[in-house]
């Protein structure tokens, strides 16, 4: 067989996704620094942190992955369930390990399961019956679930919200039904990507969205701020590492070291010339 090669088209983009690791320690303990300007020393502003260590940068609940996606760097994002499925396709040892949220949550029913949903879950139901109203079709129930993501954190003044968040529907929310998330299908396999993984859901509330150690597909649980030292945030760079970008460090390095051995020359000249 004559060579051939496969030729990558200059300046292409990679998108990258990476887990946050102590390197982002400056960016978390800036986001609680913003978090807590806007919140105060609220319920909001400890349910939003809670279980989240910004000096290990570790934990991952819904409120916290949803409300860093307000300060990343522009180009980057919580990653989606469509991200995890992307991911997962490509390596499906990525997850292994820890377990990450995504900025997403399930609607199924209007009843009650877990008490501390009760003022969110009435206000997000009353916002999703408006937006029917406007026009939009959304219907849901156990067996045909909405998947929302891209809701804004409200500050509730409500003493008995134990968040003391609700959940606004804004210019950037995603409304789908997801069949998947049917309770029908708690402990069963269902399309995960190209590939497949077991899920965990339930019959009613709101639960969030979340990768439990890259084996299961979790979204049983009713506290949307239940966080562990085993949770990590994971974030998609969309705009990569372009070539050029690599370039560019290689370069900076390339005149690091040069200078460094310039000095380095000229203290030695000059030790020389006192003998």
């Amino acid at each position: 067989m004559a060579k051939q090669i496969q030729l990558i088209p200059k300046n292409i983009v990679f998108p990258v996704a990476r887990i946050l690791d102590k390197e982002d320690r400056e960016l978390y303990q800036e986001v609680e620094r913003k978090t807590k300007e806007k919140f105060g020393n609220s319920q909001a502003y400890k349910t939003i942190l809670n279980g989240i260590h910004t000096e290990n940068v570790t934990g991952s609940q819904f409120f916290w992955n949803t409300n860093l996606n307000q300060y990343l760097p522009k180009g980057q994002n919580v990653i989606s369930l469509e991200d995890m499925e992307t991911i997962n396709n490509q390596d499906e040892s990525f997850f292994k390990g820890f377990y990450t949220d995504t900025p997403e949550i399930i609607l199924r029913t209007a009843t009650l399961s877990w008490e501390n949903n009760k003022y969110i879950l009435k206000d997000l139901i009353k916002q999703i019956n408006s937006e029917t109203n406007k026009g939009a079709k959304y219907e849901f129930s156990s067996e045909n679930p909405l998947r929302i993501s891209g809701l804004e954190l409200i500050k509730d003044r409500n003493s008995r919200n134990k968040y003391g968040l609700l959940l606004k529907i804004g210019d950037n929310t995603k409304v789908t039904n997801d069949s998947r998330f049917a309770y029908s299908n708690h402990g069963k396999q269902i399309p995960f990507g190209e590939k497949t993984k077991t899920i965990y859901t339930k019959e009613n509330d709101l639960s969030r969205v979340f990768l439990s150690r890259g084996d299961n597909l979790d979204s049983w649980g009713g506290d949307l701020a239940g966080s562990g030292d085993f949770g990590r945030v994971v974030v998609k760079d969309a705009e990569g590492v372009a070539p050029e970008n690599l370039l560019n460090k290689l370069n900076d390095k390339y005149k690091s070291l040069r200078n460094e051995i310039e000095e380095k020359k000229k203290n030695l000249i000059s030790e020389i010339q006192k003998l």
